[in-house]
């Protein structure tokens, strides 16, 4: 069985084509893990009447991310057997319709493996997501381009791993890094602490709406803006991810490095 993760709130619309996305795979041996983080539009409802197995673990609206996905690790943990597989994904991803059968069958042949998608933008039809190579004093990292890339953390935008992995990695930390970082940190243990490859082959692409997906302003935030849980800029939660997701030697160097980036964000 494979077990589809994603956390939404308010998107009625989005879920509801992701979900039929699903419905359309050629794969059809899944079912679907829906942390609905108190939605109001109906969207629990649309997607049990889409799926009547699905799984709906509901929030109270301050989730986020990183708490969404560790009440989906609390479930797997209790629930899934250990033979079974994830996949972690956003609602407002695209794919093609052999995409899950597609992975499995990759995943099979790597043992140990987190293996993410190579996502590509519908605005620009460039890689923006993929295998990342994060550098701890830079505070930053690239997409790994290539047919089969590894590197030392990824976004849960589009991955897939074995349940068993998922519960070798553990949870997530949904206090400490509520939204942005969560996800790498999470895959950056997994490589650092748990020995586990990560992987991106390009072949195994989907599309990346950037008109629906992170946090875009940048310029010109308040202090309070600056300081909201879904804030890239948040300086409490890049200290966090910093001495979480850091090795022993760079924690501090890191950590200044991340200051320094968020006062003067246009310098090297």
């Amino acid at each position: 069985m494979i077990y589809v993760i994603t956390a939404v709130h308010n998107r009625y619309a989005i879920t509801e084509a992701f979900v039929k996305r699903l419905i359309a795979q050629t794969e059809k041996n899944w079912n679907l893990i829906l942390v609905d983080d108190g939605s109001t539009d109906g969207t629990a409802d649309m997607v049990k009447s889409l799926v009547p197995e699905a799984v709906i673990l509901k929030g109270n609206g301050n989730l986020w991310w990183g708490g969404a996905l560790h009440e989906a690790y609390k479930y797997v943990k209790a629930n899934v057997a250990d033979s079974d597989y994830i996949f972690i994904s956003n609602d407002d991803v695209d794919f093609p319709d052999d995409y899950v059968e597609r992975a499995v069958a990759i995943l099979d042949k790597n043992p140990d493996t987190i293996l993410t998608g190579c996502g590509i933008s519908k605005q620009t039809g460039e890689q923006v997501d993929g295998a990342v190579n994060f550098d701890f004093l830079k505070g930053g990292g690239t997409c790994e381009q290539g047919d089969e890339r590894t590197g030392n953390c990824a976004s849960t935008r589009s991955i897939f791993l074995r349940a068993s992995d998922m519960k070798k990695i553990g949870g997530f930390h949904p206090v400490l890094l509520p939204h942005y970082g969560s996800d790498y940190e999470w895959t950056i243990r997994a490589w650092r602490k748990k020995k586990m490859k990560i992987l991106c082959v390009s072949s195994l692409q989907y599309e990346v709406n950037e008109e629906t997906t992170g946090d875009h302003a940048t310029k010109n935030r308040t202090l309070k803006q600056i300081f909201q849980k879904r804030s890239t800029s948040n300086p409490l939660y890049k200290a966090t991810f910093c001495f979480l997701a850091s090795p022993w030697g760079k924690k501090t160097a890191s950590f200044v490095c991340q200051c320094y980036r968020t006062v003067f964000p246009k310098r090297k």
